[in-house]
């Protein structure tokens, strides 16, 4: 029987009481990066999978050079394989020398949320990481009582997509730290789509593999990338992502 993923039908976010905070904070201080293992309570994390895999509209996005592109998904049929490969095309020569991404989302900010999904378990997620569970979390990890507020995206990577190198730097954003939570059931190393890491002369470093009910965690700025999934890649890598940001100090 499917498990249902409306927020009606589904239990409440927890975090896993397990977790060894002290530990978790001591090795984000030392590396400025952590991976966090079963983050989630598992009927949690397996409701979120349940409802990323089969219930989620997924919308398409990528970066043109110049600004952030997306095609909603009422109108993702409508695109001839023709106009798909085209764009793939010029968007594989702008990642050859430029900034440039391209992947499957789904925005969960309120103020872009559709009416047609207001059931969507995925949903209550932003509710979640908005919270005081998560918002202690971050706090406790950075030892930052600063951090307020998430923003937050859902996203599905497949064969031929992909996130190139940048550091999360935005002037006066406030980014505390960035997230990752992964739940991507089965995955092989050679499909590509980890969290790639790189020292100042772009030499690789440490590297996440997608997985499941797995929180990466890392302060800004740093050197990152998706890495490209190639064509033979037997399935998506589903995560949902974002920053904590602290407050915006008040204008004098």
């Amino acid at each position: 029987m499917a498990i249902p993923s409306s927020a009606a039908n589904a239990p409440a976010f927890r975090l896993n009481p397990a977790l060894d905070r002290a530990a978790i904070a001591a090795d984000l201080a030392k590396h400025r990066r952590v991976q966090i293992s079963n983050v989630l309570a598992p009927e949690c994390a397996e409701r979120l999978a349940h409802c990323l895999e089969a219930e989620t509209p997924w919308s398409f996005t990528w970066f043109d050079g110049e600004a952030a592109c997306i095609l909603d998904h009422q109108d993702m049929a409508k695109v001839s394989p023709e106009k798909w490969s085209q764009l793939q095309r010029d968007l594989f020569l702008l990642a050859r020398d430029r900034f440039s991404y391209a992947y499957g989302f789904y925005p969960l900010q309120e103020s872009v949320r559709l009416d047609r999904d207001r059931h969507l378990y995925l949903l209550s997620f932003f509710d979640f990481l908005q919270g005081p569970q998560m918002i202690g979390l971050i706090r406790d990890l950075l030892g930052d009582e600063a951090v307020v507020k998430a923003d937050a995206q859902a996203t599905r990577f497949g064969p031929g997509q992909y996130l190139t190198y940048h550091n999360d730097h935005v002037p006066k954003s406030h980014r505390r730290c960035a997230y990752v939570f992964n739940f991507t059931r089965r995955w092989r190393p050679d499909w590509g789509g980890y969290l790639q890491f790189f020292d100042d002369l772009g030499n690789g470093q440490t590297a996440y593999k997608p997985d499941f009910n797995k929180l990466n965690l890392f302060l800004v700025p740093q050197p990152h990338a998706v890495t490209f999934i190639p064509p033979f890649a037997g399935g998506y890598r589903y995560a949902i992502s974002g920053w904590y940001r602290a407050k915006e100090p008040a204008s004098s």
